[in-house]
């Protein structure tokens, strides 16, 4: 029995998460672009899509057959080297959600609505230099958009 809750304790311990964090977020648009592989396929377990990039852009899944759980991080190299930028594609309304809520516990202020076309209404939130966009709503492909950006 004892076995059984130690092997349980390092999975929860050492598993990989794929559930998107603010400090995830914050990490990966600060990391090197360069080493990006050893924090999102080591530490969070996505998968890198290279078929679909491009030199200044890297693009990583969640790799699940379960569209709900499904997420698609696009990273793309900032040329000022502010923070790299991101462009997250998550369908889980309870992740976006949770995402939102811990977003002014990790120091993000919210400041407020804007609309970026007819049909997208996003709430933003700033750090410091840093601004994240989430939009209000499913998106026309299906899913919520996140953008991280650096200003």
């Amino acid at each position: 029995m004892k076995l059984v809750i130690l092997l349980f304790l390092f999975f929860i311990y050492f598993g990989k998460s794929q559930e998107l964090k603010v400090s995830h977020i914050t990490e990966i648009a600060k990391h090197e672009f360069a080493e990006l592989d050893h924090v999102m396929v080591s530490k969070l377990g996505f998968e890198r899509i290279k078929d679909v990039e491009d030199i200044n852009q890297k693009v990583y899944s969640s790799d699940s057959d379960d569209a709900e759980k499904l997420v698609v991080i696009t990273v793309i190299k900032h040329p000022k080297n502010c923070s790299n930028v991101l462009s997250i594609v998550n369908r889980s309304a309870d992740s976006v959600a949770k995402l939102k809520e811990e977003l002014p516990t990790q120091g993000y202020q919210y400041i407020g609505k804007k609309k970026m076309s007819e049909e997208i209404l996003v709430s933003q939130f700033r750090k410091e230099n840093m601004m994240v966009s989430v939009t209000d709503h499913v998106t026309e492909i299906g899913a919520y958009q996140i953008l991280l950006t650096c200003r």
